[in-house]
């Protein structure tokens, strides 16, 4: 649960300037895999090693790979994103939400709404809100979309999970998990203030 915790300030750029006023480099736990794209295109892939105030290092195959906050965009695990530095309205309609998951939707007259989409198209969101009654919110309307994504499974849990299910009664986020309780990390997909960017994004050659 510690990568968790250090993925959710990763949101928003906040992993870097939450330890800003540390001296020291913070070191996480291992953790299973991600992908670490840049905005060159190119992508490592590795669990976090550890968490600079500018720089995130990943514990790639080949080594070591330091890459500094300018040049990090997006950071994705199994297909699904923990951290984007970009606006992006096409992210928000790929997401595939998972059951416990959700949207966090900030309008311009300033509320908010959180809450599970019927869907989600090109120009905004449909909720369910009585019986056959729907709530639609106009993209115009919306000023920010977080993505509210269930914390990722630990290295341990993973591999349990992988390895050894049966084993997964006696470990505590089992149990977590099975009654929805392990938690969300919001994750910026689009800003109105920012610059719109739908480009497909795809790891290029090295």
């Amino acid at each position: 649960m510690r990568v968790a915790a250090a993925l959710l300030v990763l949101h928003g750029g906040m992993v870097f300037g939450q330890f800003h006023h540390r001296a020291k480099a913070a070191h996480v736990a291992p953790s299973m895999s991600m992908t670490f794209m840049k905005r060159d295109g190119s992508c490592v892939d590795g669990p976090i090693a550890k968490i600079e105030p500018k720089v995130v290092t990943v514990r790639a195959q080949a080594g070591p790979v330091a890459i500094a906050r300018q040049d990090l965009l997006q950071v994705s695990q199994r297909d699904s994103l923990l951290f984007s530095a970009r606006s992006s309205w096409a992210d928000v309609e790929a997401v595939h939400l998972r059951l416990p998951e959700g949207f966090e939707l900030k309008l311009r007259n300033g509320q908010l709404i959180k809450d599970r989409p019927l869907r989600v198209t090109a120009d905004g969101f449909v909720f369910k809100r009585f019986l056959w009654l729907t709530k639609k919110y106009a993209k115009a309307q919306i000023v920010t979309v977080d993505y509210l994504r269930v914390k990722p499974d630990s290295e341990v849990f993973d591999y349990f999970t992988q390895e050894a299910p049966a084993l997964l009664f006696f470990y505590p986020e089992f149990y977590d998990r099975l009654h929805g309780l392990e938690g969300r990390i919001p994750v910026r997909l689009y800003d109105a203030v920012g610059v719109e960017d739908d480009a497909v994004l795809t790891c290029s050659p090295r």
